[in-house]
């Protein structure tokens, strides 16, 4: 266990920021002498699936400085929350602010700071936690909210935390999930709840840094689904034993490095509404993992989602991050329940209905269910060579899944956005917010193009996007 070490300053982190924590990466220099913050201001794709509208939701007002845009429906009905940041450096946003539209974004409330989601305890700073923002499914069994929570401690400057590890030096950070619940359609919550998997001590919030808290229970929370069965489940990466003498000469790559002689694989906490109690009782499925020869960074973002048959669908991104990626190209990795989430069948590599397999980098990814389809939807980046480690991050597709194999109908993969042309290879069409128009059945997803105006420092001089897909309903295939 490393030591702890009282020597750093505090910053504040926003949950926002977490989500490229798990895809930090150096840039190529690239210089460049002038910048465009209004190229590609609106076009319209069309496709067999489904018409892609793309237009500057946030322009840049300063090089180096990208804006980051959050949307979410707050609770049910036509409420939505919208947050801004701005990054300049990897892996760290800063100016929290956050506003509230009843109207389904038609009209908005004045901005307001969102900076109390930052905590400081002596030399440690809380990402996330119990104050951060977001929302989570409806469980008409509890007729409550219940939203996933990721909360990070980080020791010191958390710039400087994150950079060590990407240095491959120890780690000064701490990974934990709980859960919230609102009974007023969101707009009060109720405390975190942690989510434990061993024993352990339960996180203390007048001493964040208790050794059986900190060392136990580490897990990085991905989302939560209300089933069709009257449960509640929970996914999260967590570090499972592993221990193959010839696969422990592979390369390891947090969060494969949570724990000695574990991998980072997916478990998922299983809900049944306790009426007595009003919270929730919690079992715990067996873990799935790959090897280190495999994927070099275990398992991690996990989606899931209810298939039409009942049967649970679990799709993660692996990585091949310094590995060879002829013999570990990069993928998607996916499994299924047929047990309501207790127990998951092996690991396999996401492929088309067709059979072929697919390139897909270590990057960031969602299923969305259509309302006004009834279809179920992958969202993210399938590459037309093979990709090594976080790269490309292009182009952005959605396809639809097929959900009695599971995998993706080739014939319905859509390009979103791609690289354009002259600009960097480094341009990210990854990372994003991602929702359904309550009222026009529209998918609407807020991206952030990092690099699309060079590498370096200049990753950071980014427009973000607001894409419309406005699906087709008379597909057949």
């Amino acid at each position: 266990m490393p030591s702890i070490n009282y020597k750093f300053i505090l910053k504040s982190a926003f949950c926002l920021t977490l989500l490229f924590v798990l895809n930090a990466c150096s840039f190529s220099k690239i210089s460049k002498n002038s910048y465009n913050n209004k190229k590609k201001e609106f076009s319209i794709r069309n496709s067999a699936l489904c018409n892609v509208q793309k237009e500057i939701y946030v322009a840049y007002t300063e090089p180096k400085k990208a804006p980051m845009v959050g949307m979410s429906y707050r609770g049910q009905g036509l409420h939505r929350e919208e947050t801004r940041s701005y990054m300049r450096s990897s892996d760290w946003a800063e100016g929290h602010k956050k506003r509230y539209s009843k109207d389904n974004g038609k009209t908005w409330s004045n901005w307001e700071s969102n900076e109390n989601e930052k905590q400081e305890m002596g030399d440690f700073t809380q990402s996330g936690g119990e104050s951060q923002s977001g929302t989570g499914p409806y469980d008409p069994i509890s007729n409550r909210l219940i939203k996933p929570v990721f909360q990070r401690i980080l020791q010191g400057k958390p710039e400087t935390a994150l950079s060590i590890l990407w240095g491959n030096k120890d780690r000064l950070f701490w990974d934990h999930g709980f859960y919230q619940l609102s009974d007023d359609n969101g707009k009060t919550w109720s405390k975190a709840y942690q989510l434990k998997y061993e024993i352990g001590a339960d996180f203390d919030p007048n001493n964040w840094v208790n050794k059986d808290f900190l060392f136990y229970n580490e897990m990085y929370i991905g989302n939560a689904i209300v089933l069709s069965n009257g449960s509640v489940i929970i996914c999260a990466t967590v570090p499972v034993p592993y221990h193959d003498d010839e696969d422990l000469t592979y390369p390891s790559i947090f969060p494969n490095t949570y724990r000695e002689n574990c991998v980072a694989g997916a478990i998922c906490f299983v809900g049944k509404w306790n009426k007595l109690r009003k919270n929730y009782d919690w079992m715990t499925s067996n873990a799935i993992f790959l090897p280190r020869k495999i994927s070099s960074r275990g398992l991690v973002e996990l989606e899931i989602s209810e298939l039409k048959n009942g049967n649970l669908l679990l799709i993660m991104r692996g990585s091949n991050a310094k590995l060879n990626i002829t013999e570990s190209p990069g993928r998607k990795w996916y499994s299924v329940s047929k047990d309501g989430g207790l127990t998951w069948g092996p690991v396999k590599d996401l492929r088309y209905d067709t059979g072929e397999q697919f390139y897909s980098s270590a990057t960031y990814h969602k299923i969305i269910r259509s309302s006004k389809t009834g279809k179920l939807y992958w969202i993210g980046n399938i590459n037309t060579t093979p990709a090594n480690g976080n790269y490309p991050r292009y182009p952005l597709q959605i396809a639809e899944i097929d959900e009695n194999k599971p995998s993706l109908k080739k014939s319905t993969v859509t390009i979103i956005d791609d690289r354009g042309e002259g600009e960097s290879e480094f341009v990210q069409l990854s990372n994003f917010s991602i929702l359904e128009n309550r009222e026009t059945k529209d998918i609407e997803i807020y991206l952030t193009r990092l690099g699309e105006n060079g590498g370096g420092a200049d990753v950071w001089t980014a427009n973000s996007y607001k894409y419309t897909l406005s699906l087709f309903t008379n597909i057949k295939n």
